[in-house]
């Protein structure tokens, strides 16, 4: 008898303490994971402010055309996460999209337009440091072309802090030219806006080649862009290019 009971307090005692190992493993889970759901919504809320940061910088560079060097702003959304982008968050991106090489005078920038493809660059990234002279040409071939250029002179200005006046057109003028290789003179970006336009109209691949005087040529803007709420920060970077290819 006394071996029965001893048996069932041991038995007893084997299903309580599995019971209470199966509760603290179960809340422990539930723990952890509430504190995952509770991190995850955190860190989520400091990347959309970093998010919002970018947007607010690219409308401010691209829009209003604000200058790049001088840059910076902070702000805090509804949610409570605040952005910034600091000083030198806003810098120009001149590599070439074939290799990954700064664009220069010793390394210039191909462009291969199939038939009936067009190619598009705006000049008009205020504070850049553009080339003071642009060389477009055909590299071998002899496809027919069609060369725009449009160039504006603008006043106003903008800051990222919201200060100032939209820039815009007080006249502007449009040249075409089919005659390679045509050499363009830009001012700053300050004071004129160029755009370029390239259609091949050919019926086979025609490269044109873009070539700086001196500096290097900017194509776009890279933003960088830091979120945070509570203890969590996110950091964020993204490309606006200036350039594009149209057509199929």
């Amino acid at each position: 008898m006394k071996k029965n009971e001893s048996l069932s307090l041991i038995l007893t005692l084997l299903i309580i303490g599995s019971i209470l190992t199966g509760t603290v493993l179960v809340g422990d889970t539930i723990i952890r994971h509430s504190r995952t759901v509770k991190g995850t919504e955190v860190s989520e809320i400091a990347y959309f402010a970093a998010e919002s940061g970018l947007e607010k910088a690219s409308y401010h560079v691209q829009k209003n055309y604000a200058d790049i060097s001088t840059c910076e702003l902070s702000g805090t959304l509804s949610s409570g996460g605040s952005y910034s982008v600091a000083s030198g968050g806003v810098v120009i991106d001149d590599t070439d999209p074939n290799d990954g090489n700064t664009i220069t005078n010793t390394d210039p920038w191909d462009v291969t337009l199939s038939a009936d493809q067009s190619f598009q660059l705006d000049m008009d990234i205020d504070g850049a440091a553009y080339p003071t002279s642009l060389l477009i040409d055909r590299v071998g071939g002899s496809e027919p072309s069609d060369l725009i250029i449009y160039s504006c002179t603008t006043i106003g200005s903008w800051d990222c802090s919201e200060v100032g006046t939209p820039r815009e057109c007080s006249n502007g003028s449009q040249e075409f030219n089919v005659s390679f290789p045509y050499n363009l003179s830009p001012l700053s970006a300050s004071t004129t806006y160029y755009k370029i336009r390239i259609n091949n109209n050919g019926s086979a691949n025609e490269t044109y080649r873009l070539t700086p005087g001196n500096n290097t040529l900017p194509i776009g803007i890279d933003i960088s862009a830091t979120g945070t709420y509570s203890d969590y920060e996110r950091r964020l970077k993204t490309n606006f290019p200036k350039w594009q290819i149209f057509g199929s």
